[in-house]
């Protein structure tokens, strides 16, 4: 190859790096898996391509008693044909193993990130952070969950920012909003935009950029919550008639759900909402698109 040819080709390799870098990459949101749904659910994650990573937002395994054995049985053949794509957190479910989050830990290895259970990792020019709620309600853990986020987050000022645990601070289904997490929302606020993604409640929840309080946010500067799934596990119907807390921009439950969100470098983002069906047929709950301004 002639050396003109060669920086021909180096400068074609930038100018596709740089096209990749402009149209940003791929996320798959879900959580609260389980039989006999997983299947199907993982089917409509593997679908989906490009992918760069897939998060799980809690209860990894949702069974009564969670085993290895459980992991094994329920992830086999599902979601661990795109292991190297998933990043988890543990939800109370995953805890319900003798030592507790021993079987959680034990399969996801690495990705576990035991003892903490929490973590960070850049992707795309997003800075995305892993959270442990259910130990979060344990005094001394929060406390040491809380001062490691502070500093995580201050450590990536200029990053939008995506944060991910399982119990929600705001819903309206099944065991509704968790005021526990209010630090780690408060946490966010004060470091600027973000998005949250949550679990534990088995259905669809948007809501608009709100407050610690529940206050109305501006959309480029608030933190906003994804309530997504469940990933496998019985769905939820309906919001509870006597939640409280502000209301959502959109909700659906009754199926299984995926979130899909192509996330830019300059905190532009766009999602797609799916509910999956027993026979795994998918239907688009809803889309959107955003814009996070960092400081």
């Amino acid at each position: 190859m002639t050396r003109r040819a060669a920086l021909l080709v180096l400068a074609s390799l930038a100018l596709s790096l740089r096209l990749v870098a402009a149209e940003g990459v791929t996320i798959a949101v879900t959580g609260d898996i389980y039989t006999p749904d997983a299947k199907v659910v993982s089917d409509a994650i593997l679908a989906q391509q490009p992918l760069d990573a897939v998060l799980l937002v809690g209860d990894t395994c949702n069974g009564k008693t969670t085993p290895l054995e459980k992991y094994k049985e329920v992830l086999g053949g599902t979601y661990d044909r795109f292991l190297k794509l998933i990043f988890p957190c543990p939800g109370n479910h995953d805890g319900y193993s003798k030592p507790a989050f021993s079987a959680y830990q034990t399969y996801w290895g690495e990705r576990a990130h035991a003892p903490e259970m929490y973590y960070s990792f850049d992707l795309g020019g997003w800075h995305i952070v892993s959270l442990d709620s259910v130990n979060f309600h344990d005094a001394k853990n929060g406390n040491k969950q809380l001062a490691w986020l502070k500093s995580d987050l201050a450590a990536h000022k200029k990053k939008p920012v995506i944060a991910y645990w399982h119990y929600p601070f705001f819903s309206r289904a099944k065991h509704c909003g968790d005021p526990k997490m209010k630090p780690l929302w408060q946490a966010l606020e004060a470091h600027g935009p973000a998005l949250v993604f949550c679990g534990h409640n088995h259905v669809y929840e948007r809501f608009p950029a709100l407050t610690a309080e529940g206050q109305p946010a501006d959309t480029a500067q608030g933190v906003t919550e994804f309530v997504i799934g469940p990933g496998g596990a019985t769905p939820t119907k309906d919001q509870k008639d006597d939640a409280t807390g502000p209301g959502s921009a959109c909700f659906h439950g009754g199926t299984q759900h995926i979130g899909i969100f192509t996330l830019k470098p300059d905190g532009g983002y766009a999602f797609t909402i799916k509910s999956v069906a027993k026979d795994g047929t998918t239907a688009v709950v809803e889309t959107g698109k955003g814009q996070l301004q960092t400081k």
